[in-house]
């Protein structure tokens, strides 16, 4: 059996690929984890969401997606940020949708461009997140490099992460969950809507490849880029080929935790 989580970041003001993109998992029966910005998050958007989640509380999730999702240098949190800058807008990030979706926001931080550093983990921590998301790659020369910070109990090495998904992260009540496959291939920019899609076939084959080298595997959206038919049709296409298969569980970032943190 292979775990299966979606997860669509960039949640801030409601747009019909929003409606749209939300849909395609709801009418499935496949739940889907929302990354909202709360500093961007408008009341229209926590009105919807908190309708859906209560209406399907297994399927809708809701976790934070940075503060502002600007850019200070590489990253909205990256070295170019102290730790007092960082720890001020997790910490706004986290009341504010504490605030606004009470107990139906699940306290995990996914990083906009996912650029980050030591002194953001240590933040996260500090404002007490219960998952941290980052990325996995599956290529042999980077699980090599995870299996020396595995070694060493590092989350990060010379600067670079180490992928611990599934893991709680080396110093932190935070699990690890890392993101393995994305929708987009390429951005052409950062804030606009223009970008490159993987194919079916394409996204299946990294499917197969990861489902040999790890139990959960996590696919990013970015609903705003989702603007097309044949884009939306890609979501649908992947969804047909996975429920093809019969050794396929769908599960949410909080179903994660309960299973892996220990």
């Amino acid at each position: 059996m292979i775990k299966v989580c979606f997860r669509n970041d960039d949640v801030n003001t409601f747009t019909p690929e929003l409606e749209k993109v939300t849909d395609i998992f709801v009418s499935r029966g496949i739940p889907i984890t929302h990354g909202v910005e709360p500093a961007n998050m408008t009341a229209q958007t926590v009105r919807w969401l908190r309708y859906l989640k209560q209406r399907n509380p297994d399927l809708i999730e809701i976790v934070q997606h940075g503060w502002n999702h600007q850019k200070h240098g590489r990253g909205e949190f990256c070295s170019a940020r102290s730790y007092e800058q960082q720890l001020m807008d997790l910490r706004n990030g986290f009341e504010k949708m504490t605030s606004e979706f009470e107990n139906d926001f699940f306290p995990a931080l996914t990083i906009p461009f996912g650029v980050y550093s030591a002194d953001t983990i240590k933040a996260a921590n500090s404002v007490g997140y219960k998952v941290f998301y980052s990325h996995y790659n599956y290529r042999v020369s980077r699980r090599m490099f995870y299996l020396v910070g595995h070694i060493l109990g590092k989350g990060q090495v010379l600067g670079r992460r180490i992928s611990n998904h599934l893991r709680r992260y080396p110093g932190t009540e935070m699990l690890q969950i890392d993101t393995s496959i994305s929708f987009i291939r390429k951005y052409f920019d950062d804030f606009g809507t223009g970008c490159q899609m993987f194919s079916v076939r394409e996204i299946m084959a990294i499917f197969r490849r990861l489902e040999r080298l790890i139990p959960v595997v996590v696919l990013l959206l970015h609903h705003r880029y989702f603007i097309q038919k044949d884009h939306l049709r890609l979501v649908h296409d992947v969804l047909d080929q996975l429920e093809r298969r019969r050794d396929i569980q769908y599960v949410t970032c909080e179903e994660l935790h309960r299973e892996y943190f220990h």
